[in-house]
């Protein structure tokens, strides 16, 4: 007769623990195969429990297929293979395993960081509109949303695009996604894995990381003082080119009118399209905001693409692009079968936020924060000691500028200076690939070197005092090391 001590349960129920005891038996093999279990009555007696216990038990071992019940003979061990080897090599296995997190490090100022400030996010207008979208929706929070987001917030998308980014495009050619490397991968299987995508060089290394896992070739293009070589372009094979015309990252250069229509008349010659990532257009500082290049494309050649994480948080992952017109029948041939990958919780109340006019107001709130951050920060670089030895470029738009030292420094030196006194920041010349001629890459060492990305979005003003002592002393550092 099989004896437990039910004593021994601690937290574990009456039956959860009899059938504990008896599945750890059956897989060690105390119980043997085929071999009968004791009837439920006299389990129940032996241990002095309900039968209702032992059933219970008895019902959670046949479920997990341990035992087998036939019919007017009893419950029967069944036939468990190498679990205990299997067991004890699972367990060491986890016990061994340990993911190297790495540690967070508290950065007396982090020009790495493209991170919203999160004491700007209006918390108060967002929670209430969830609350009562939870209210009018509430059906509609449980049904499925429409493959290309639900028809509210694409039309909202479209009135903002065209009031404020001059574009005018229907709610049917826009696709809503989680994030803009789900859309990346869209658009790889919409023109298919033998396209040819030309990128920005330097560039958002990202882009192209994407691209590739999705089975794509790239090629980094170099960029002249307008923008992506137009020259180059024409002597590669790309059918496809990615550029953020509006404010590129990391360079921060606006491409002017002229290389824009130059990129649109190369669309034209065939079966190619422009990306435009329409980053950081949001915040302009100086001047009329920059036209899409959507806007002016008369043919159906640009792929327009935003996201929402810039203007309010990294965690809402809500991004969307504009499909020209043949490309949205293509698409709704061939890709139709894909799920919308945003919640209709947030879908809805990121609608009503646009319609509202939340999402204005908060972009105008923002713009002024940002400028008037810039300006403390870039009045605090002119009045240092430091700002006869550098200069400031391309401030105007974005969220980031460029820091530019006159006099000739080990750059990867410097970084690690300051990296080690608690100051985060990258130079161009990390964002730059490298090409197999020799010549050229000298050529991008020359235009990119010594040229610091200042991104200002979650620095503290309080702390530039401080941050530009420590750059001040690794630009001596620096200096004495390199002579």
């Amino acid at each position: 007769m099989l004896t437990y001590n039910l004593n021994e349960r601690g937290t574990l129920t009456l039956y959860e623990y009899l059938y504990k005891c008896i599945k750890d038996d059956i897989v060690s093999g105390k119980i043997k195969t085929d071999e009968k279990l004791p009837s439920k009555r006299n389990m129940a007696k032996n241990h002095d429990i309900s039968v209702i216990t032992v059933e219970n038990a008895y019902a959670q071992l046949l479920v997990e297929g341990y035992i087998r019940a036939v019919e007017k003979k009893g419950y029967f061990a069944n036939e468990i293979t190498n679990q205990i080897s299997e067991n004890q090599e699972v367990t060491e296995n986890v016990s061994e395993y340990k993911i190297n997190k790495p540690e967070k490090v508290k950065w007396i100022v982090d020009f790495n960081s493209n991170h919203v400030r999160y004491d700007s996010f209006p918390f108060a207008t967002w929670s209430k509109i969830m609350r009562q979208k939870l209210l009018d929706e509430e059906n509609s929070f449980l049904m499925t949303p429409s493959r290309n987001g639900i028809w509210e917030l694409r039309s909202a998308i479209a009135k903002h695009l065209r009031e404020f980014r001059g574009l005018t495009v229907l709610a049917d050619q826009i696709i809503v996604g989680a994030g803009t490397e789900y859309l990346y991968g869209l658009i790889v299987q919409l023109l298919g894995r033998d396209s040819v995508i030309a990128t920005e060089n330097p560039g958002y290394r990202k882009i192209s990381m994407v691209y590739e896992s999705n089975g794509v070739r790239t090629i980094h293009l170099p960029m002249d003082n307008q923008g992506i070589s137009i020259d180059e372009l024409e002597k590669s094979d790309a059918n496809i080119v990615h550029i953020s015309p509006n404010h590129h990252f990391p360079t921060g250069k606006v491409m002017p009118a002229a290389r824009r229509h130059q990129l649109l008349e190369w669309a034209n010659m065939g079966e190619r399209y422009i990306i435009e990532d329409d980053y950081d257009s949001e915040f302009r500082f100086s001047g009329k905001p920059i036209p899409t290049m959507a806007s002016i494309d008369k043919n159906q050649k640009v792929i327009y693409m935003n996201t929402f994480s810039k203007t309010l948080a990294p965690s809402i992952r809500i991004a969307y692009m504009v499909l020209p017109f043949e490309l949205m029948d293509k698409y709704t041939k061939k890709l139709d079968f894909y799920s919308s990958t945003v919640s209709s919780f947030e879908q809805y109340t990121l609608a009503e936020f646009i319609k509202g006019g939340y999402y204005e107001r908060h972009i105008n709130r923002m713009r002024n924060y940002y400028k008037d951050s810039r300006n403390k920060i870039i009045t605090a670089i002119r009045n240092s000691s430091i700002y006869p030895q550098i200069s400031i470029e391309e401030e105007n738009s974005g969220l980031h500028f460029i820091l530019r030292i006159k006099k000739n420094i080990d750059d990867e030196n410097f970084k690690k200076y300051l990296k080690d006194k608690l100051i985060n920041i990258s130079c161009l010349t990390d964002y730059c690939y490298q090409y197999d001629d020799e010549v050229i890459n000298e050529k991008f060492r020359k235009e990119f070197s010594h040229k610091f990305i200042i991104n200002y979005s979650e620095v503290e003003e309080s702390k530039m005092v401080e941050a530009l002592k420590i750059i001040e002393q690794a630009l001596k550092f620096t200096a004495e090391k390199d002579t």
